[in-house]
């Protein structure tokens, strides 16, 4: 349970951290690990030729919300982590859930532990190596980018 803590704190400061509202020196924003995915080239998620239904490993790492996305207000950033096909939501609400590869798009299945559903079925496009957008059953997009 402690643990859980830890990265969930881990996860909401490095939103803060994208949203340029935090980390008083480069020292404390150096604190947080760095994505573990591996360099590629920008491709999009879209093409299911010759992928299977394999989940990119460009998704795995901690991603944060883009505080000039529409659907968010400076108080409800969040933040995204991924490892494997589990993911694991932050913010204003915490969310866990799966991501799978469905008809050659990736998507993303959460459940709230406070049961919103803001963002519990979101699709992802335009993945690359420190950027993707979700797009979020009812609620529309939002742009994320890779943690440093």
């Amino acid at each position: 349970m402690i643990k859980r803590g830890y990265e969930v704190a881990g996860i909401v400061a490095a939103v803060v951290a994208l949203s340029g509202c935090g980390a008083a020196d480069a020292e404390e924003a150096k604190s947080f690990p760095s994505p573990t995915a591996s360099p590629s080239s920008v491709a999009s998620t879209h093409s299911a030729e010759g992928a299977g239904d394999k989940v990119d490993a460009r998704l795995t790492g901690t991603w944060g919300s883009d505080p000039g996305t529409r659907n968010l207000d400076p108080g409800s950033l969040f933040g995204l982590r991924i490892k494997d096909v589990r993911v694991e939501l932050a913010g204003a609400h915490h969310c866990q859930g799966k991501v799978a590869k469905e008809d050659g798009v990736h998507v993303i299945r959460l459940k709230c532990d406070d049961g919103n559903t803001d963002r519990t079925v979101g699709r992802v496009y335009g993945l690359t190596t420190d950027s993707m957008t979700v797009e979020w059953e009812g609620l529309g997009a939002d742009i994320l980018r890779r943690a440093t």
